[in-house]
């Protein structure tokens, strides 16, 4: 016979018994190209979606490529990206040598044999299918006491939901899923990970005359509340090695 309603709540763990704690705090609202800088300084580093696609020629004219803004304080620095015509940009105009062709996806079927201080993956996450494979393939190229370091939308950043009410709100075309700071730290868990920072983020100063306004409106609030942010950016460490 099936269990009864009242065998299967007693077989369920209390609320007392759970230990799992899946929330950290937000330390600050911070400059998401400044963190990167100040991070990877003097680090080998694995930069998973380092081109910016069809936005490539954009981000070269001003000067806001992540690849090349992390190039010139890291010591060693290779890239991912699974668009070719990007990263033969890359290295034709800006001269970048270890750039390769993969799936974020797929790492197990890239050829690099080597460890890095950091794997950085920047804004990527959201554009993946299954995310926790590139957690997973991550893991051969961290350095035992390696980090991988991640930004991504924030599902409750305070200027999508504004847009959203104002019947304002449209996705970037290739963006699939948005994570909260707590499903963030369940997907790092469920994948060998222990999130040890987190931080609210803007992904790059403001350039246009409109987005400064806006930017200097909101800034004060996010310095407050930082899990309204924009962005989030992770940090994690392997565990059980």
């Amino acid at each position: 016979m099936g269990k009864t309603l009242s065998t299967a709540k007693e077989e369920m763990p209390s609320q007392a018994t759970i230990s799992h704690v899946n929330t950290i705090p937000i330390k600050h609202y911070i400059s998401r190209i400044e963190f990167f800088q100040d991070r990877l300084q003097g680090k080998k580093v694995l930069h998973l979606g380092c081109s910016a696609g069809r936005y490539i020629a954009d981000r070269i004219k001003r000067n806001s490529l992540i690849h090349s803004l992390i190039g010139k304080v890291s010591t060693e620095l290779y890239g991912i990206d699974i668009d070719e015509p990007s990263l033969e940009t890359m290295r034709d105009e800006l001269g970048f040598q270890n750039l390769f062709v993969c799936d974020a996806e797929k790492l197990d079927q890239i050829n690099i044999n080597k460890k890095f201080d950091i794997v950085l993956a920047g804004d990527l996450l959201e554009h993946l299918s299954c995310p926790g494979a590139m957690l997973e393939g991550s893991k051969r190229f961290l350095e035992k006491n390696g980090q991988i370091i991640i930004s991504t939308n924030n599902a409750f950043g305070i200027h999508f939901q504004v847009k959203r009410w104002m019947g304002r709100y449209k996705e970037h075309v290739e963006h699939v899923c948005f994570f909260s700071p707590e499903t963030l730290v369940n997907l790092f868990e469920r994948h060998g990970y222990k999130v040890i920072e987190m931080y609210g983020a803007y992904t790059e100063p403001p350039w246009t005359l409109k987005q400064k306004i806006i930017f200097n409106i909101g800034k004060p609030i996010l310095k407050i509340a930082p899990q309204l942010a924009g962005t989030l950016i992770v940090v994690g460490v392997k565990v059980n090695e």
